[in-house]
C-alpha cells in the first residue's frame, strides 16, 4: 500500500502541474513520446525479471498449461461480463455515451486497429528479448537475488515515471471532471463485472483442471496479486495450486499488458480495464493511455482497486485462513 500511495502522490502531483501548464500544451507534445518509450522500456524490464526469476522460469513446463488454461478463461469471461455492461449502458467502444460525436483528432476505427496491433508486437517483442536476457545474460553477470533487489528499485522509479507523465498528460487535457460525471454507475459495474466474470472463470476451471473447486476459485481471486495470492494458497497447505496461483497471476499481468492494445482496436476501450486485474491501477495504466483515451482511465483505476480489495478479502476467505 505504501508503493500506492508513492505512485499515486507522484501521479496527482504531475497533473497539478501539468494544468498549470495548459498554455504551453503545443511544445510539450514530446511527452506522448516518451510515455511510448517508457512503456516499452518497463516491459523489457518486467521481462529481464522474469526470465532471472527461477520460480517462473523453472514453472513454464510442469504447471504453465494450466496457468495459461485460468489465465485465458479468466480474461475471456472478465471482457464478457464488461462487453454486456458496457453494451446495457448504452456506451461505445470508445467509452462514450452512443451517439456522442468525436472530434476530428479522435483516432478512426482503422488507424486504431493497426495501432493497436502494432503496439501489442512491440510489446509482445520487449517481453521476449527480456526474458532471454533474463534467463541466458544475468545469470551470468549478477547474483539472482543482487538483480532482483535492484530490479525492484528500477521497478518503482520506472512506474513513477510512467504514472507521473499520465498524470502530466491528464493535466494537460483537463479532462478528468467531466469524464468522472460522464462515467457514472459504470464506474461501479465494471469493476464488478470483472469481478464476476473471474470468478464465474474460476467455476468452469474446476471441471477441467486437477484442482479443487475450492482451490480453483482462489486461484482465480488472485486477479493477478502474484505476491498475495500465491503464499496465502500455499501457507495453506496448497503447493501445487499455490504455484499454478503464482504462474497465473505472473500470466494476467503480462497477457494484460500485451493484449490492452489489441483489446482497445478489436473489442472496446473499457474491456481493457478487465485484463490485467489489479494491474490496471498502476502497471498497466500508461498502456491504457496510450492505447485508449483519457476516458477510459477511470475505469482502469477503479477496476484494479476493486480487484485488489477484492482479492486480500476472497483469497484468505476461500482458503480458510
Amino acid at each position: 500500500m505504501a508503493s500506492l500511495a508513492l505512485y499515486w502522490s507522484v501521479m496527482i502531483a504531475c497533473y497539478l502541474l501539468a494544468s498549470r501548464l495548459r498554455r504551453y500544451a503545443d511544445r510539450l507534445g514530446f511527452v506522448n513520446t516518451l510515455l511510448s518509450v517508457s512503456v516499452y522500456a518497463l516491459v523489457l524490464l518486467m521481462g529481464l525479471r522474469m526470465g532471472a526469476n527461477p520460480e517462473v522460469t523453472g514453472s513454464l513446463g510442469t504447471i504453465g498449461v494450466q496457468a495459461l488454461l485460468v489465465t485465458v478463461l479468466t480474461m475471456t469471461f472478465s471482457i464478457l461480463a464488461v462487453f454486456a455492461v458496457r453494451r446495457a449502458l448504452h456506451i461505445d467502444r470508445f467509452a462514450l455515451p452512443c451517439g456522442t460525436e468525436r472530434g476530428t483528432a479522435e483516432r478512426t476505427s482503422t488507424h486504431a486497429d493497426v495501432s493497436g496491433v502494432k503496439t501489442s508486437l512491440i510489446i509482445f517483442l520487449m517481453l521476449v528479448i527480456g526474458m532471454l536476457l533474463g534467463c541466458f545474460v544475468v545469470p551470468h553477470i549478477a547474483e539472482t537475488e543482487t538483480f532482483q533487489a535492484a530490479s525492484d528499485m528500477w521497478l518503482v522509479i520506472g512506474l513513477c515515471l510512467l504514472l507521473g507523465l499520465v498524470g502530466f498528460t491528464m493535466g494537460l487535457e483537463d479532462k478528468l471532471k467531466s469524464m468522472l460525471h460522464g462515467a457514472g454507475i459504470a464506474l461501479a459495474l465494471v469493476p464488478l463485472a470483472t469481478i464476476v466474470g473471474t470468478m464465474l472463470a474460476g467455476v468452469i476451471y474446476s471441471f477441467f483442471s486437477p484442482l479443487t473447486l475450492r482451490e480453483s476459485l482462489a486461484v482465480s481471486a488472485g486477479f493477478g496479486w502474484y505476491t498475495l495470492a500465491p503464499s496465502v494458497i500455499s501457507g495453506a497447505g496448497h503447493a501445487v495450486a499455490g504455484a499454478v496461483s503464482f504462474l497465473h497471476n505472473v500470466l494476467r499481468e503480462t497477457l494484460g499488458i500485451i493484449l490492452i492494445p489489441l483489446v482497445a482496436s478489436k473489442v472496446g476501450y473499457i474491456e481493457t480495464a478487465s485484463l490485467p486485474g489489479t494491474g490496471a491501477m498502476d502497471v498497466c495504466l500508461p498502456i491504457v493511455e496510450r492505447s485508449c483515451n483519457a476516458e477510459t482511465l477511470p475505469y482502469s483505476f477503479t477496476t484494479g482497486m476493486a480487484a485488489s480489495l477484492f482479492s486480500a478479502l476472497l483469497v484468505p476467505l476461500i482458503m480458510g485462513v
